[in-house]
């Protein structure tokens, strides 16, 4: 059986040549172009497979590239702020050294005041700076400033507003860094110690103690113990007078006659009916009570209140039982707690708290200036004590501002080793993707000529074999 060649199979073949010609032609032309030997995964679909997480590892790790520099900014951005902190915590070291020196007048004192109150400024504006619009120390809460000065009745304060945490970034496969330290770390560091309570100047001591534990003030403080009248185990003839009262505390009394008379605390009889008569106990405090006659028990005991507090009397603490060994007493200004033992407690008066361990740089700029004003009137020695004591607190300070530059430093220096780590991954990657997918330009192009001369040719030949002519069609 013989099969005859029609006019169509033979346009129907020389037009798939020709076609299959251009669509290898046009495919070479694209590597050419492009230098890519895959452009579609039907090039290739088993290598276009093997594509697919190495451009999805070359992404991740030109992200590490940016996210390595944008930390390098970052922490160099931070690192020039503590060094500006840095350089001021220098200059409050000379301050303090020079107001220390017994030579200075009230005057220069209060000169040096005035410098430190602007370096105090300065130090709120470094904790506050910035990096475009997000705080460098404010933890990751960016909403306002993370430090604000606080002043009012109860002095001048530091308040952070920002939080504990740090900005992490990954800088390497598995690798994360912080972008910055919590500004309370930095300026606010504390490693509470011991509290210490000494009396006031112008006080004999009020005999409260400091707990040693729970304690929430810092810096300086003080504690101040008033009269607050009569307890309700006082003898009924007996009531408090309008006079000066610093005796609190269980007092022992004792009524005798003839005549008529009253002791407190075993001090000197005072004779009775009296009004606003002052009382004064063996141990040489005072209080002042109106008597009105003998009551029905002439011997015992009876309790003279006390307020405590640690805020000028915005707030106070009533003690009535002198048998407890941990009062808190609060600040209305702050919160702050202070722990008073009061079993011991027998004067009215102030006593000068120091929180030790509290002394951050704030906290120290803020006593220093007022210990330079002297508001208190302190005598002058007693003031310049004061101000040299601040030195070490001026050191520890300076020195958790050096830290955290170190360790922003030390940060910022190791994204060099591992910028060029994530470099080396990139280059590794990028070597392994033109491996399987790059082309050989010079084995395409020649590839390309060949193909345009079999292309050229298919069409010549289906040229002729399509001539047609009235002998043809007449066979």
């Amino acid at each position: 059986m013989s099969i005859r060649i029609t006019q169509g199979m033979l346009y129907s073949r020389a037009l798939g040549d020709v076609q299959n010609g251009l669509f290898r032609f046009s495919q070479l032309q694209q590597e050419v172009a492009t230098g890519r030997r895959i452009n579609r995964p039907s090039d290739d679909p088993a290598a276009a497979l093997r594509l697919l997480p190495l451009r999805n590892d070359l992404r991740n790790l030109e992200q590490l590239g940016s996210n390595v520099a944008l930390a390098r900014e970052t922490l160099n951005t931070g690192a020039a702020a503590l060094e500006d902190a840095s350089a001021l915590m220098q200059r409050v070291r000379e301050l303090t050294t020079q107001a220390a020196n017994g030579t200075l007048s009230g005057g220069d004192r209060a000169s040096i005041a005035a410098e430190i109150d602007q370096l105090l400024s300065q130090l709120v504006g470094i904790g506050n700076s910035r990096r475009g619009e997000r705080y460098l120390f404010g933890g990751t809460q960016n909403g306002s400033a993370p430090f604000e000065l606080v002043s009012g009745s109860g002095g001048t304060r530091v308040v952070y507003r920002g939080n504990r945490e740090s900005l992490a970034v990954e800088v390497a496969p598995g690798v994360q860094t912080g972008l910055n330290i919590p500004g309370d770390a930095l300026f606010q560091q504390r490693t509470r110690g011991t509290t210490a309570f000494t009396p006031a100047l112008g006080s004999a001591g009020t005999g409260a103690a400091p707990v040693g534990r729970g304690d929430t003030g810092i810096g300086f403080g003080r504690l101040s113990v008033t009269f607050a009248g009569l307890g309700g185990d006082a003898p009924p003839t007996v009531s408090a007078g309008s006079g000066f009262t610093d005796a609190v505390g269980p007092l022992t009394f004792e009524f005798t006659t003839p005549p008529d008379g009253l002791s407190i605390g075993g001090g000197s009889k005072v004779n009775i009916p009296v009004t606003d008569g002052v009382f004064t106990t063996a141990d040489g405090r005072t209080i002042s009570l109106t008597v009105t006659g003998m009551p029905a028990q002439t011997t015992g005991t009876f309790t003279a209140q006390a307020n405590l507090s640690v805020d000028g009397g915005a707030s106070t603490v009533l003690i009535s039982d002198f048998g407890r060994d941990s009062v808190p007493v609060r600040s209305a200004h702050d919160g702050s707690v202070l722990n008073v033992d009061v079993r011991n407690l027998a004067r009215a008066g102030d006593e000068d708290v120091r929180f030790n361990g509290t002394f951050d740089a704030f906290t120290t700029l803020i006593a220093l200036r007022d210990l330079l004003r002297n508001d208190e009137g302190l005598p002058d020695q007693v003031a310049r004590d004061r101000i040299a004591g601040m030195l070490d607190e001026v050191a520890d300070a300076h020195d958790a501002i050096l830290d955290g530059l170190r360790e922003l430093g030390f940060r910022s220096s190791s994204m060099d080793v591992l910028g060029n780590r994530v470099e080396g991954l990139r280059v590794a990657r990028t070597e392994s993707l033109s491996l399987v997918q790059d082309t050989d330009l010079a084995e395409s192009i020649l590839a390309l000529q060949r193909q345009d001369m079999a292309y050229q040719a298919a069409l010549q030949v289906s040229a002729r074999m399509m001539q047609t002519s009235l002998q043809g069609f007449l066979r």
